[in-house]
């Protein structure tokens, strides 16, 4: 029995279908936190397709902009073996629905496909006889594919391609979360660099106005031209003036500041 047709509850009182489908996407919509492993997440995404289609074998395909497609994930090591020969051999359902940006499927006859002649006569050693590749879309943009193989005769029901196709997006969905959370943290700590680093400008200011009985102005701009002529960071000589170990010299006049 597929589990598209699966009753609500196994036979040992186990949890349903529908409550196994909504357990996955939230585990795979988890993503905001800060110790977060796409390597873990992909093969997550993976274990998901095995356990709730009717398949034998899940890999993950993703390319990096502007790189090649590259398999990040696999269930089987025939299945790493057979994506692998894939991306070499650069034809199959799974690469044609990366470059379609389309949901493909292929059955695997005894003779070779004059599709994919190579991809075919590969697989179908390997024991498989249906692939599913659908898309991984962000916006208009394919960065990957999932990528479903069965060894039993037949193809996917209706109900499983529209959860492949589901679960293909809540992967795009959380690696675009994830991505906008890293530069969100990027810019938070690049905004915290730039606070510590005025605040530690304020304070060898102080220094200097105190030191040499100049105005605020003066101190910054004897800091920034000290800075400029030592090749120095700015952030690194107002921290060493204020830990004294770096000291300015006293201003001759105010021409030569």
């Amino acid at each position: 029995m597929s589990p598209s047709t699966l009753p609500d509850q196994d036979g040992a009182g186990g949890p349903s279908r529908e409550a196994k489908v909504t357990a996955a996407l939230i585990d795979l919509a988890d993503t905001l936190v800060a110790d977060f492993d796409p390597a873990d997440f992909l093969y997550r995404v993976a274990e998901h397709c095995m356990n709730l289609l009717d398949i034998a074998d899940a890999g993950v395909m993703l390319a990096v902009d502007p790189g090649p497609l590259r398999l990040v994930a696999a269930t089987s090591e025939d299945v790493r073996l057979v994506e692998l020969f894939e991306l070499d051999a650069s034809e199959g359902p799974c690469f044609s629905a990366f470059h379609t940006a389309v949901p493909v499927e292929h059955t695997l006859a005894d003779s070779p496909s004059p599709l994919w002649p190579r991809f075919s006569a590969r697989a179908r050693r390997s024991g498989y006889a249906f692939v599913y590749a659908a898309p991984v879309l962000l916006r208009s943009q394919t960065i990957g594919v999932l990528n479903l193989f069965r060894r039993a005769p037949g193809s996917l029901s209706e109900a499983d391609r529209a959860l492949a196709r589901a679960l293909a997006d809540v992967t795009a969905i959380s690696l675009l979360q994830q991505t906008a959370l890293d530069q969100h943290r990027t810019v938070q700590s690049q905004l915290q660099q730039a606070l510590n680093t005025r605040t530690i400008i304020e304070q060898a200011k102080g220094f200097l106005v105190a030191r040499h009985a100049i105005d605020p102005d003066t101190a910054f701009q004897r800091l920034r031209a000290h800075a400029r002529h030592h090749q120095i960071r700015i952030a690194d000589l107002a921290r060493a003036i204020v830990e004294e170990t770096a000291t300015l010299p006293p201003p001759v006049d105010d021409a030569n500041i």
